[in-house]
């Protein structure tokens, strides 16, 4: 009986703290929950043996891509690279915020976006392109890449190509150029990340992905957009939370 008591009480505190996550303005999600669009960028020029790069703004799958939305001041941060005395430089977009109507610009010549085949089939990989190296390193995948739906979406995800361990931040905004949040992603690795709304609140229309990952820099493939499969709404949550209450008390008041 207290074993049994013990359970529900457990289980009381899961969905209470289950129902509390709800709050937050964005939540992690399985990449496989994902449903809407699939960007693949088979449709981008071929990339050739060292990658192509991409001049002015980029549209693949109803998405129009370019470095960075007005408003954002584009900055430099430097890491260090493995095992090496040497740093890198990469793009930056902590500081400014984006304007009213969300617009998205591009990169300088060089200096903008570019299209990476990793070797997969259809592997072609969306990368940003960072600022020039004083020693003339490649800085193919060291730039900020920023993209704007042509509507309000309640979840996102994408595949990260050639990362090693570094760091990446990813921010959310809405049409109005509001910050809806910013997260950071951290050790990078060659996987997939996906997050979505609370409370499916589709208002996500542009983000902005830039990274510090060594001096190997990343891409993205395969950007989902659009929705997560159904998960129960925080009423629901507490409707099985009165139950098991409910069930709690009558055990206890059960006779031997």
């Amino acid at each position: 009986m207290r074993y049994f008591t013990k359970t529900i009480v457990c289980a009381s505190l899961a969905l209470l703290a289950h129902t509390g996550a709800q709050a937050l303005p964005v939540e992690e999600v399985s990449y496989e929950s994902l449903i809407g669009t699939r960007v693949d960028f088979s449709s981008l020029p071929e990339a050739g043996e060292f990658g192509r790069l991409l001049d002015g703004l980029v549209s693949a799958g109803g998405v129009q891509f370019g470095e960075r939305f007005a408003g954002q001041e584009l900055a430099v941060t430097k890491a260090p690279r493995p095992g090496e005395v040497a740093q890198d430089w990469f793009d930056d977009l902590s500081f400014g915020a984006p304007n009213a109507s969300l617009t998205l610009l591009a990169g300088g010549e060089g200096a903008n976006l570019g299209v990476f085949d990793y070797g997969d089939f259809d592997g072609k990989a969306l990368a940003g392109i960072g600022p020039i190296n004083g020693d003339g390193s490649d800085p193919f995948g060291l730039g900020a890449i920023s993209g704007r739906f042509s509507n309000g979406q309640s979840a996102l995800g994408f595949q990260v190509i050639e990362a090693d361990g570094g760091n990446a931040v990813l921010r959310l905004y809405r049409a109005d150029g509001s910050l809806i949040q910013a997260l950071s992603l951290a050790p990078l690795a060659d996987s997939f990340y996906a997050f979505a709304r609370s409370g499916g609140v589709a208002d996500i229309v542009g983000f902005s992905l830039y990274n510090a990952d060594s001096y190997y820099g990343i891409a993205i493939d395969n950007l989902t957009y659009g929705g997560v499969t159904a998960v129960p709404e925080p009423a629901t949550v507490l409707l099985l939370l009165a139950g098991l209450l409910t069930l709690g008390g009558a055990t206890r008041r059960r006779p031997r």
